[in-house]
């Protein structure tokens, strides 16, 4: 083992000492158990199309267990996840932003079946595992948690250490990462926030992150963060501002990342809710770092940036819309729509639209059955397969999900 693996195993060990007056104490166990199926239709130009024209089918089963105790001044949590996935002529994504900031996996495979058009897996991850002490007006937390900023609704800038996708369904916990935290409270609407992330083991990451975050309330309404440091070796700096105007809110958000090439990544949005309960949002997202043109896409694909979500689009510019509403007491729907353009090599705006439909029934209190399409429009993936719009790829799929907590 490398001396860096003892002293964060050592680190844990330390941690385990805090423990131990908080064992004697009431410890809780919670979980969610869900349980996921999708199928998807693949035609040609899509992404995994192939001429039998066959559906493209996955499920999931996953059983995550909480176990939390939380003292006068000290608290602690750890979060593990045992997950099957069965993917019949699919392809899913392996990697995750939260790798990078993960100084090891904490994971693994009990089981893995491969085939010709059949992968079937089951495993385990440590997602999170976390002691805080609290002082007066200082909290400092060690070890894998969750790090969450930014004030957007589908993107937020300011999530440096990743973010959850505008289309994902699955969004009650955000992956821990390993970071060591520390909050000072200036006030009772103020906190500064310094968080250090030490390197991972991956590949594309040759440094660590160091993060000072700032946060205060500005009147009853309105509230400013503002954020800077090093995210893996490149610097960043950032900021945001939210508030409402009659009934409306509003808000901007962006980040500057300095490297060799020095990007902006930056958001604006409005939501407004009516008297029905009705809500519409609204977000306009706009990343230099994303490309113009069609031509460019499949070079944008091999960014490790776009590779690990830390990028969520290719393209440079993308709108987002959406519609939220309570149906009935116990039925809630969504609708949102992303729309892209993109120059072709005639120098002309060529646009994908990728929409998503999605309806929650609540069960009972402590479980719900969320049903949900997802469709896109525009260009599909040309003659070698590379991408010519950021959405007409993207095959038609529905997704069925059971959650239950308990």
């Amino acid at each position: 083992m490398s001396r860096r693996y003892n002293l964060f195993t050592a680190g844990l060990v330390y941690a385990g000492m805090f423990l131990q007056p908080a064992v004697a104490q009431s410890i809780e166990l919670t979980g969610r158990l869900s349980l996921l199926g999708m199928a998807t239709r693949a035609e040609l130009g899509d992404a995994g199309y192939s001429a039998s024209n066959q559906l493209l089918m996955a499920d999931q089963q996953s059983l995550r267990l909480m176990l939390e105790d939380a003292g006068e001044s000290s608290e602690w949590s750890v979060h593990m996840r045992a997950v099957r996935q069965n993917f019949i002529r699919y392809s899913a994504a392996s990697v995750h932003s939260s790798d990078l900031f993960r100084y090891r996996k904490l994971s693994g495979n009990w089981q893995e079946y491969v085939t010709a058009d059949r992968t079937t897996r089951s495993g385990y991850e440590l997602d999170r595992a976390v002691y805080k002490h609290r002082f007066e007006n200082v909290t400092f937390a060690v070890g894998r948690q969750p790090i969450d900023w930014g004030s957007g609704r589908f993107w937020q800038p300011l999530n440096v250490f990743g973010a959850f996708a505008p289309t994902d369904l699955d969004t009650d916990f955000k992956p821990g990462i390993d970071a060591a935290v520390f909050d000072w409270y200036p006030s009772a609407f103020s906190s500064l926030t310094l968080a250090y992330v030490p390197r991972s083991d991956v590949r594309h990451v040759t440094a660590g992150s160091s993060i000072l975050h700032y946060r205060r309330q500005v009147g009853e309404s309105s509230e400013i963060a503002l954020l800077g440091g090093s995210v893996i070796g490149k610097g960043v700096a950032g900021g945001s501002f939210e508030s409402e105007w009659q009934g409306i809110g509003w808000r901007i958000e962006g980040v500057h990342y300095k490297a060799d090439n020095s990007a902006v990544f930056w958001i604006a949005g409005i939501d407004y809710q009516f008297e029905d309960g009705t809500l519409i949002a609204i977000e306009w997202y706009d990343n230099t770092g994303g490309v113009n043109s069609e031509t460019m896409l499949a070079t944008a694909q091999n960014d490790p940036r776009v590779v690990y979500g830390l990028q969520q689009h290719s393209g440079r510019r993308v709108l987002g819309m959406a519609a939220n509403r309570d149906i009935t007491p116990l039925l809630h729907g969504s609708y949102s729509l992303f729309i892209s353009a993109l120059q072709d090599n005639r120098q002309q705006l060529t646009t994908s639209l990728l929409h998503q439909l999605s309806l929650i029934y609540s069960v009972s209190n402590e479980s719900d059955l969320l049903f949900s399409l997802l469709f896109a429009n525009g260009k599909g993936l040309n003659l070698q397969s590379a991408p010519q719009s950021e959405f007409g790829h993207i095959p038609a799929s529905a997704t069925l999900r059971y959650r239950f907590y308990f």
